[in-house]
């Protein structure tokens, strides 16, 4: 029996080393913990946005992004200089370095368009909802004047609003419960505040001229609104700038009285409501997105929010006051990574990303009801007098003129290019360089002739921006000739 199982076990011994040389397979069994699966690499998505990179929220908000998101993507953010932003995106968008993702002013849209930087988001939109965005941004964003092609969709507005110093309103026998309602009654306080701050430097008024494109357009053209006036006339489809004639007269005024603060026409944004926070301004014209910088100032006085000024009482209301979409986001067209690139913009037009910016007042998003959200950050709870009103409303698109239809110019200077020379006028004019009437007169003539030259020349329906039954007090409500001609079709 010994004998048997001895014999047994030696061929069983046999058989496994005969197995192991024919299968080269080792007689111990070698157990090695597997391999950790690689990290997938980073795929890189550089941003910049105008005005919200230097909030901590925002900060952890995108580390949080690059910490979580399943597709390895890393968002770095470019550091552009908020003064110099447009300038500085012009050089690095012609020179081939621009941000994958970046937000790009309104003014610089079709431009953008037509040069062929940005990419077009209609598969990205379609995959999503594109109807969380409001039926004005959706028009806005397929106007004619974008080729066809939808390059951005407007999430967040901007609101237009005069501050003024109620310390410096009673020092000059003003009631500081009651900011001024027309022109005349704004150069009134603006003398009397200066004329009570002769000697300690307070000034009634400021322009920041040197911000020319910030500062006249939403204390002139935007505000202009309010009194029923814009320098486009949407049922005629033409120019006319006189309408601004009672504006330009009412600062000429508080310049020749000494009511204006000085050196204007260098004045930049950030500086002047760094006066008005110590103390030194009476009364300034702002929009939403300069309320946290102002709060970063801490304001010494306590200060108002009030609706823009109207040329007489009996204009007061007579037109929706402007409102104007906040610097959309758009993507590269030459983003290294297109995919990841379209991930991050989806992401900064999230919910979540615009209940961060709504929450910090760096935002009036019009997506998701997040404007009816309570519980804004401690300290920010004024953010609340710039939210949008009864009393405002969005307007129709403009034809955009002159300059950009151009495609050899390329202009690297922080403004528009097709509206310097009216920003240069309105200047000439205030500094009583130039007749007001005439000045106004010889430019609306020059940009009724670009826009002629523009509509023959350039793939808009010009037809698309004429509203022959416009209402200012609703401007949204008519439709423009070139729908009217389709339901007649």
């Amino acid at each position: 029996m010994k004998r048997i199982l001895f014999l047994i076990t030696g061929l069983l011994a046999l058989g496994t080393l005969l197995y192991a040389i024919a299968y080269d397979t080792p007689l111990l069994v070698e157990f090695k913990p597997k391999p950790a699966p690689a990290e997938p690499a980073k795929r890189e998505v550089r941003i910049a946005l105008y005005d919200w990179t230097e909030n901590l929220e925002v900060k952890n908000a995108i580390n949080s992004y690059n910490k979580t998101n399943p597709d390895g993507i890393e968002i770095s953010i470019m550091n552009l200089s908020t003064d110099a932003y447009d300038d500085t995106l012009n050089m690095l968008m012609t020179s081939g370095q621009g941000p994958d993702v970046f937000s790009v002013d309104n003014a610089w849209l079709a431009t953008y368009v037509n040069k062929g930087f940005l990419a077009d988001l209609s598969g990205a939109l379609r995959s999503s909802s594109p109807d969380r965005f409001p039926e004005w941004a959706r028009e806005y964003a397929s106007s004619s004047l974008f080729k066809g092609g939808i390059y951005f969709m407007p999430s967040s507005i901007e609101t237009v609003r005069l501050i003024y110093n109620k310390a410096l309103f009673r020092s000059a026998g003003l009631d500081p419960e009651r900011p001024p309602l027309t022109f005349g009654e704004m150069e009134e306080a603006a003398e009397r505040i200066s004329r009570a701050g002769v000697g300690v430097n307070k000034y009634g008024f400021a322009l920041a001229a040197g911000d020319s494109q910030y500062s006249l357009q939403t204390a002139l053209e935007i505000s202009g609104t309010y009194s029923g006036v814009y320098l486009y006339n949407y049922r005629t489809g033409r120019y006319d700038l006189s309408v601004y004639a009672p504006w330009l007269q009412m600062l000429v005024h508080m310049r020749e009285a000494g009511s204006l603060y000085p050196g204007e026409m260098l004045l930049k944004r950030g500086s002047a409501l760094r006066e008005f926070a110590d103390g030194n301004i009476g009364m300034l014209y702002v929009t939403s997105k300069d309320y946290v910088k102002l709060q970063e100032y801490s304001p010494k006085d306590d200060w108002g929010v009030a609706m823009p000024p109207v040329t007489e009482a009996g204009k007061r209301g007579a037109g929706a006051l402007m409102m104007i979409p906040h610097s959309p986001l758009v993507v590269n067209a030459a983003a290294g990574d297109t995919k990841a690139a379209l991930k991050v913009w989806s992401y900064l037009q999230s919910e979540e990303f615009l209940t961060i910016l709504f929450r910090q007042a760096l935002a009036l998003p019009v997506v998701d009801g997040i404007l009816d959200l309570p519980n804004l950050s401690p300290g920010i709870g004024r953010f609340k007098e710039f939210y949008p009103t009864g009393a405002e409303s969005m307007y129709p698109l403009t034809p955009q003129i002159t300059d950009q239809y151009d495609p050899s110019t390329v202009s690297v200077e922080p403004r528009d290019s097709g509206e310097r020379p009216r920003m240069q006028l309105y200047l000439q004019i205030i500094a009583g360089e130039k007749p007001i009437m005439d000045g106004l007169q010889g430019e609306t003539e020059r940009m009724n002739q670009m826009l002629d030259i523009a509509a023959t020349g350039y793939s808009f329906r010009q037809a698309e921006f004429v509203y022959p039954e416009f209402n200012p007090a609703r401007p949204l409500a008519g439709e423009s000739l070139a729908k009217q001609r389709e339901g007649q079709d």
